[in-house]
């Protein structure tokens, strides 16, 4: 039989209306009585002559489509033939084939296997992938589904209970068996063309990916409509009434991604996630419409539902209002929506095999879960859902193969998806499924947060740093641990532990000037948010009477909650992979007893793996007992190794420490060597009155204060915000630089002097000399931490740039070299009371520190006693 592309029709009736244009005005059009003799028979006919469709229009004429495939009319059929009919009931375990077989199918069978073969409108191969708008007119190559002949009314299947899925919202059914349940919308056929693949660059390599297991070439010439294949010379052929496209196999219904998913026996963990979102769905318009075309079948008795998921795009709530589907968790999109994605899109899913799942339980990544649920399905249905929605992309088209580097998970992260991680592929009529040997956790659950996330002993850290309530009272820590670049140690005091925290504005108050009004602060969790109840102190340091509780949702009680949490957190944090920080590391290693904080503070850790202690130097400064990892029931360490660090719970908050370098080098007692340097540091009343309007001219130490802030006591006015160390010159060395330097007076000196500017001139030079022992960067001594960089100081040159030092040392010494003349200072070590000694100076939100409710800055430092005075010159 000849074959004609409709172009061709239209440039012979184009030249036949200018031949008669040419000719009289008789009325003798010879079409208005015949079809062109080389059109074709109808489609009917055509198949009927071939000879090898005796299945297919068996189809047709139990249906009631004969007559009109005989008519002329605009019908796209995508027939197969006998020996394809036979193929396809021997595979699917069925007896028999030809004509009679059929004819002795039941009618939904039928249906099921002639409606998605039909289109209404014809269709050339080219022209199946056009979309026509009102709005935009042909959109060429943008269709990758088009709507057949079939619909939800063709077939109803009856569920039994046992087939359901086990959740609450499908009990209703027991007692009654099952029931009936219905499509969620028409189904549509999926059509992989030359033309849709160009429209959305899809190549041969992306091909091969998305093909895998199905068997399918890649045909730039041919085209696929639900997986079964048209070579190019059996597509185009021209009938009266239409287009044949003839296909290799049979074409039926493609299930939608859920049926595809639980029909799936190797991903059947994945499937029974799935459905715990699944819900029957009574729609009162899909029970009339069955109701009108079956009679009475479906009368009230034999209610028919539909199963949907819950999702964010068009199911989000319960329709009995019996669960809080916001806490219970939603799907991204609902996998059984046959109307999803449109014409033009489609969904695609990432899901697990069986053994992945197992494997990911078994694993490091997945132990935080493992701990503390038996299996899968007990895992709480808001945690399953971050899983499920994380394996679910919205567009087909915008995650092919080749940008798999760049697709993102929900939270706009790389999901790191290759081609290894692929065991076949499984076509659904709304989307396509790779089924994958491995889970692809959310960000959320492969950060060192995960743990905190579910567990039972940590429900107050959870809200702190991970709040779903999104406002500017959300510390929003989580987005700064998801990083997955980054490594981490995340230590977590439990709830027992929050119940003690030391407040560190009224504790460094009392440490520093012995004003006792000290707080215990209990956390607690209340409407979903963090609060605190205050307590006094007894004069033994434990809780007494509760004095006050801080629980508003805003305004100033909830930015004091924040406060203190934000300073907790900065404290439980440690950098694990600052290759530039000497104090950085995983804390379980045993290699170095001191490591860095987020916050700047110093942690003290020993031991290895479960068996870590950890103490805050604020415990050091009190003498308070170290943290210790807990044990799980099953008499593990709780803790974990993630995909961004480790994690530690702790049965003790880490207290930072709360004296500052004034009153910690004024403490003679303890510090009798820090003496004679402190007294220069604190300078002379005369000189500092007599500079009183000279901004060039500032303190060591002051109170900073300002109309709405002040340094907790005496601060040094030339930190801001960091990390220091302060080296302490003994008083030998201090007297031997006072001797060398001519130019370097004393404070009695300077305030004795009568002329202004050689006032000026010594005063700037002895401060300037005092600078350069604040040293940029804490920097404690101690085995396994080694140092070889330079260092910024305090002090400034003629340029008034900053001077920097050398500094070098291993875990027994540490010394200190200046720049300028290589001259050196060593660290004292024989007496442990003078060096690594740490400190932390406090600027709070009051003029009147003793009324301070919040800590604006802060800045850490540690101090050591050393040989001789870094040579400033």
């Amino acid at each position: 039989m000849r074959k004609h592309k409709i172009n061709d029709l239209n440039v012979c009736l184009c030249a036949a209306v200018c031949l008669s244009l040419l000719g009289s005005c008789k009325d003798d059009y010879i079409y208005d009585d015949e079809a062109p003799t080389w059109l074709g028979n109808n489609i009917y006919e055509y198949l009927e002559q071939n000879g090898q469709y005796t299945n297919y229009l068996a189809l047709v004429k139990d249906l009631g489509y004969e007559e009109t495939l005989r008519r002329t009319g605009s019908k796209t059929l995508f027939p197969a033939t006998d020996e394809a009919f036979a193929n396809y009931f021997r595979a699917n375990g069925m007896n028999g084939s030809g004509a009679e077989f059929v004819h002795g199918l039941p009618a939904s069978q039928k249906r099921y296997l002639f409606n998605t073969t039909m289109l209404n409108m014809a269709y050339l191969s080219n022209m199946l992938a056009n979309v026509t708008s009102d709005a935009d007119g042909l959109s060429e190559g943008t269709a990758v589904r088009r709507t057949s002949s079939a619909t939800l009314l063709d077939t109803v299947p009856y569920v039994s209970y046992a087939d359901m899925p086990k959740t609450s919202f499908w009990k209703r059914f027991e007692r009654k068996g099952g029931s009936f349940l219905a499509d969620n919308g028409n189904r549509m056929s999926v059509f992989f063309t030359p033309q849709y693949f160009s429209r959305i660059n899809l190549t041969e390599s992306d091909w091969n990916v998305i093909s895998k297991g199905w068997g399918m070439p890649w045909d730039a010439s041919g085209f696929y409509v639900n997986g079964i294949h048209v070579q190019a010379q059996n597509k185009d052929v021209t009938c009266k009434n239409g287009y044949l496209h003839l296909a290799d196999g049979v074409v039926t219904p493609l299930p939608n991604m859920a049926e595809a998913i639980t029909s799936t026996p190797e991903v059947s963990q994945f499937a029974e996630l799935l459905n715990m979102f699944s819900f029957p769905y009574y729609d009162g318009m899909v029970q009339s419409n069955l109701a009108a075309a079956y009679g009475g079948v479906f009368n009230e008795d034999s209610t028919v539902f539909v199963k949907r998921y819950f999702n964010q795009t068009d199911f989000n709530s319960d329709p009995e209002g019996k669960v809080d589907i916001n806490g219970y968790g939603t799907l991204l999109y609902d996998p059984a929506s046959h109307a999803y994605g449109g014409n033009t899109d489609m969904a695609m899913m990432l899901v697990p095999t069986n053994e992945a799942m197992q494997e990911y339980w078994t694993s490091e990544e997945g132990k935080f879960l493992a701990d503390k649920f038996p299996q899968w399905d007990s895992v709480y249905t808001k945690v399953i859902s971050a899983f499920l929605q994380n394996h679910q992309q919205r567009s087909f088209s915008g995650a092919l193969p080749h940008n798999w580097d760049i697709v993102a998970d929900n939270a706009g992260y790389e999901l790191g998806i290759t081609e290894n991680d692929i065991v076949k592929t499984i076509p659904a009529n709304n989307g396509l499924i790779y089924v994958t040997n491995k889970v692809f956790a959310p960000v959320d659950y492969q950060s060192v947060y995960a743990p905190v996330l579910i567990s039972d002993s940590t429900t107050i850290m959870s809200p702190a740093i991970k709040n779903d309530v999104d406002n500017d009272y959300n510390l929003k820590y989580h987005f700064y641990l998801r990083s997955l670049d980054s490594r981490y140690n995340l230590l977590v005091p439990t709830d027992q532990a929050l119940a003690d925290y030391r407040d560190p504005i009224t504790w460094a108050i009392w440490a520093n000037e012995q004003i006792d009004n000290r707080e215990i602060w209990s956390f607690r969790v209340y409407m979903g948010r963090v609060v605190a109840d205050v307590y006094a102190v007894n004069e033994d340091g434990a809780k007494g009477e509760l004095l006050r509780t801080l629980d508003d949702e805003t305004g100033d009680e909830r930015n004091q909650v924040n406060d203190r949490l934000q300073d907790l957190l900065d404290m439980h944090i440690v950098v694990a992979n600052d290759e530039a920080e000497p104090l950085s590391g995983y804390l379980d290693e045993g290699v170095q007893p001191y490591f860095l904080t987020k916050g700047g503070a110093v942690l003290q850790a020993e031991g290895v793996g479960g068996a870590l202690s950890v103490k805050g130097l604020g415990d050091v400064e009190m003498g308070w007992p170290s943290a210790h990892v807990i044990a799980l029931e099953n008499g593990d360490p709780a803790r974990y190794e993630m995909t961004n660090g480790r994690t530690f719970f702790i049965n003790r908050i880490l207290q930072d420490s709360y004296k500052s370098v004034y009153y910690t080098m004024a403490d003679v007692e303890t510090h009798e060597a820090y003496a004679a340097f402190y007294q220069l540091l604190q300078g002379d009343e005369r000189v500092w009155t007599y500079f009183e309007e000279d901004d060039d001219v500032e303190p060591i130490f002051d109170l900073n204060a300002t109309t709405s802030s002040s340094g907790l006591g005496p601060i040094v006015t030339s930190f801001n915000n960091f990390r220091y160390t302060v080296l302490v010159p003994t008083k030998e060395a201090l007297d031997r630089a006072f001797a060398e330097d001519p130019e370097l007076w004393t404070w009695e000196q300077i305030a004795a002097e009568t002329d202004a500017g050689k006032k000026k001139e010594k005063t700037l030079y002895l401060l300037n000399f005092l600078r350069y022992h604040f040293v940029d960067g804490i920097l404690p001594l101690g085995e396994g931490i080694s140092y070889n960089g330079s260092y910024a100081t305090a002090a400034r040159d003629e340029n008034n740039h900053f001077v920097y030092l050398n500094v070098s040392g291993n875990g027994s010494q540490l010394t200190f070299t200046s720049e300028n003349t290589g001259t050196q200072a060593h660290v004292v070590t024989e007496d442990e009371s003078n060096y690594n000694v740490f400190t932390r100076d406090y600027i709070v939100n009051n003029s009147d520190y003793k009324a301070a409710t919040q800590i604006i800055a802060s800045s850490h430092a540690v101090i050591h006693l050393v040989d001789h005075v870094v040579d400033y010159r």
